[in-house]
Parts: structure tokens; C-alpha cells; sequence
């Protein structure tokens, strides 16, 4: 690494692998880094650290946080590479054989920064790197800064999981389920409203569980009603809320809200009541069918969406196949389709009959074509709305159309010469994709 004291200042890339949380870290890192003098540059380009969020919730995660940090040296082979994150959590010395410098588990990623300066100091460098927190109850938090063109953020509100299913490892990378204090979420979303933000999205490992850790199993609705305030904040939109916690007066909310966006994702991963039990989850499929169909007539017009693994050990073809006929008779708008990724430590990898990776493949396509399938029939059944768009792009992929998103998470290209990023616009949707809308603005 280049430590010449006039350098005009510390250039730091990132890259974030997985979820949006780990998407929302990395923008609070960016903006710790940046506050303290760094300049942020894109990741590939000529850097001084590099640092990289992973992912382990897959073998694909695993494999994507290798091929990221190998780049990230490949590229910069001088630059310290920081690895955090579940992967960097559960196999440090995989990441470390694959290139990175330092290592920093996810209970000390809050501190990375301080971690970064001792270990620089260490190996004799004299960069001065900015040691400012960039936590709050441990929590990473940051100001709202936004990057040009930015027009949706995502917030955290919460982290860990103690639902400990059979095949999930993030409980054991994440830790406890534990919430984000109330006070902090307001000031961070008015933060980010103020330098732009229009729509905010809520993440967190288990999100539905929010407040649950200190015995308030209402503190998601309040929380909802305290942004609903917030001057400004056009849009809140939910992660993924698993079955058990989307409650009554959850539902109530949804059906009253002037913010709360007609999205609303929730977990299934089989729809078989066998398969279920053996997953560890706690629900049955009459009671999910009885959510699903209530949302769907309480908030109508709304994109229900859920996550559905394949393959997981033991399914056979009779289960696997009641799993297709349950998912194609509720009124879901879109699939997650995932094939079983054994990770060791969970007590799945223990269970007999693991299904083979060809059985796995088509078991995963043939739900994806219903999802793909459902998700056409979800946008055909707009075609001759006019629909409330947040617009994005000005200009999208290379056409003179613009593009933007929906309340209830449908993606139009539309017409316009007057349309402006992070303007909202009304639209005449006109044709319908599988992937996307079409339609022309309406005076």
C-alpha cells in the first residue's frame, strides 16, 4: 500500500453480498468513511481498502463473498481487504485463504473502523483512518446522506433471529433477535427524508419480530404509526414478515395507512404440512392460506409475495407436488424460489434422504415458471389502471422511456418528457410483461 502523507485522501470501496441488509450496513459504513474524510470510490476502481459485506445463507453467498474479495485483491493488490459479515463471521479463514486482510465478525462490524486503524497501525501503515462511531445501541446508523439519484432507502430496525429453523444458519452469524431503540429509527428516517429519500423500506433479519425482544408484540404497528407522521415520507415499505407475527392489528394498519406501501412478502418454504414440521416451522397451512387470503381482500390490489425452498432432505415428489398445488391456489403476485444449500451447524444437514442437485434444478425451475406465471397475471390484471408512480430512472437501459416503481411493487416503463427523478407521477399502464409494465403518463 501506497503511505505517502500527501496523498489527497484514503480512497475506500465497498461491496455488499445478499440482503438488503447487508446493503443498508454498507451505505452506513459508506457514509462513516466518508464523514471522516475518506472518498468513497467504486468498487473495482483504484482503491486503498476495500471492504466487503458477505453473505453465508447459501453456498451461492459463500461463493459470491469469495469471488468478491479475490477481486478486490486481484484489482488492488496493495489495498487492505476487510472482510465482515455472516460469512466473514462463520469462516474467517476461508476469507482470509481467498485474500482479505482483516476479518471483522458481525458483532464487531459497529466497531469496524476502529478495527481497521489498530490493524493498519500494526502493519506499520500511517494512514490516518477516521475511528468515529457509526453505532447506536449497536446498531449501525448514519445520517441520511444519499447518493446522487437515490430515491428509495432501506432502514433497519431490528437484527438477529431466535426462530433457529432447521436449515437456517443466520441465527448462529446474527445472533438474538434484538430491536432497534424507537427513538433512533425516527431520527435516522426524518434524517434520510431530508436529504431525499421518498420511500423508506424496513429490513432486518426477522422484522416482524420488532419490539418482541422486550416483551411489546405491538411496537411494529407503532413504529409504522410514528413514520406515518413523519413530514415528508411518502412511502414506508415492510421486508419480509414471517406468518406468526403479521398480526391483527398489523393487518388493521395496512388497511387504514396512508404510507404504508401494498407489499407485502411473507415467508412459506413449503407448502407441504410434512415438509413444514421438518423445517422447524411453526405454523400450519391453513393458517398461512387464511393470511394470504385476508390480505388480499383487506388491501386490494396488493403484491403478495412469498419465499419457497426446493429440495429440502426427504421432500419427495407426492409432497413436492402438493407444495405446487397449494402456492398455485393463493393469491400470491410473485415467487422466491430457493433449492435446499446444507450448512453445517443446523440440524437439517443431520436429516436422511438429501435430495440430489438434478432433482433439486427441476423441482426449482417448474416453480419458477409458476411464479413467473403468477407474476404476469398479477401485472395483466392492471393493464387499464392509472397507477402511482416513484420514478427512478429517467432514461432506463438505453430507451427514451422512464422507469419507475409502484406502491405494490410493479416496475413501469412509461413515456414522459417531463417525468423527474424522485418525482412521483401518475400512469396509464398500457401493456403488460412478465418482469415489467408499460404506459404513458396522465396529465
Amino acid at each position: 500500500m501506497n503511505t505517502r502523507r500527501n496523498k489527497p485522501a484514503l480512497r475506500v470501496a465497498f461491496q455488499s453480498v445478499g440482503c438488503k441488509l447487508n446493503q443498508y450496513e454498507i451505505e452506513a459504513l459508506k457514509f462513516g468513511f466518508g464523514a471522516g474524510g475518506c472518498r468513497i470510490v467504486p468498487f473495482g476502481d483504484d482503491a486503498d481498502i476495500c471492504v466487503i459485506n458477505t453473505c453465508t445463507v447459501t453456498g451461492a453467498g459463500d461463493a459470491d463473498s469469495r469471488k468478491a474479495v479475490r477481486r478486490a485483491r486481484r484489482v488492488n493488490p496493495e489495498a487492505t481487504v476487510v472482510a465482515t459479515g455472516c460469512y466473514a463471521h462463520r469462516r474467517p479463514d476461508e476469507l482470509k485463504e481467498a485474500g482479505a486482510s482483516l476479518v471483522v465478525d458481525n458483532f464487531a462490524k459497529p466497531r469496524l473502523q476502529e478495527r481497521l486503524a489498530a490493524h493498519l497501525r500494526a502493519e506499520g501503515h500511517e494512514f490516518d483512518v477516521p475511528e468515529r462511531s457509526v453505532s447506536s445501541g449497536g446498531f449501525l446508523q448514519m445520517a441520511g446522506s444519499v447518493d446522487f439519484g437515490r430515491t428509495r432507502g432501506a432502514l433497519q430496525v431490528q437484527d438477529g433471529c431466535d426462530e433457529h429453523c432447521t436449515y437456517c444458519i443466520i441465527p448462529s452469524v446474527r445472533g438474538a433477535g434484538r430491536s432497534r431503540p424507537l427513538a433512533d429509527v425516527i431520527e435516522q428516517a426524518k434524517s434520510m427524508v431530508a436529504s431525499g429519500y421518498r420511500e423508506l423500506a424496513l429490513t432486518g433479519v426477522h422484522t416482524g419480530s420488532y419490539g418482541s425482544d422486550r416483551g411489546d408484540y405491538r411496537a411494529l404497528v407503532t413504529l409504522l404509526e410514528r413514520l406515518e407522521t413523519v413530514e415528508g415520507l411518502r412511502r414506508v415499505r415492510l421486508n419480509s414478515i414471517e406468518p406468526g407475527y403479521f398480526s391483527e392489528p398489523l393487518i388493521e394498519f395496512a388497511t387504514t395507512s396512508q404510507k404504508l406501501c401494498r407489499h407485502f412478502h411473507i415467508p412459506l418454504q413449503s407448502g407441504n404440512e410434512q415438509v413444514l414440521r421438518r423445517m422447524g416451522r411453526r405454523y400450519l397451512l391453513t393458517e398461512y392460506r387464511s393470511l394470504v387470503e385476508k390480505l388480499a381482500h383487506c388491501v386490494p390490489g396488493c403484491a403478495l409475495g412469498a419465499d419457497v425452498m426446493v429440495g429440502f432432505p426427504g421432500e419427495t415428489d407426492t409432497q413436492f407436488a402438493d407444495a405446487v398445488a397449494f402456492v398455485d391456489e393463493l393469491p400470491l403476485s410473485y415467487l422466491h424460489v430457493f433449492s435446499y444449500s446444507a450448512r453445517d451447524g443446523t440440524p437439517a444437514t443431520q436429516l436422511s434422504a438429501h435430495t440430489d442437485s438434478v432433482t433439486k434444478k427441476d423441482r426449482n425451475r417448474k416453480l419458477t415458471r409458476l411464479g413467473e406465471r403468477k407474476r404476469l397475471a398479477f401485472h395483466q390484471r392492471h393493464v387499464g389502471d392509472h397507477l402511482q408512480i416513484l420514478v427512478e430512472e429517467d432514461r432506463a437501459n438505453g430507451t427514451e422511456l422512464a422507469a419507475g416503481l409502484t406502491d405494490n411493487y410493479i416496475k413501469v416503463l412509461f413515456s414522459s418528457d417531463e417525468a423527474a427523478v424522485n418525482d412521483f407521477v401518475t400512469v396509464h399502464i398500457d401493456q403488460a410483461r412478465e418482469d415489467l409494465v408499460y404506459g404513458n403518463t396522465v396529465a
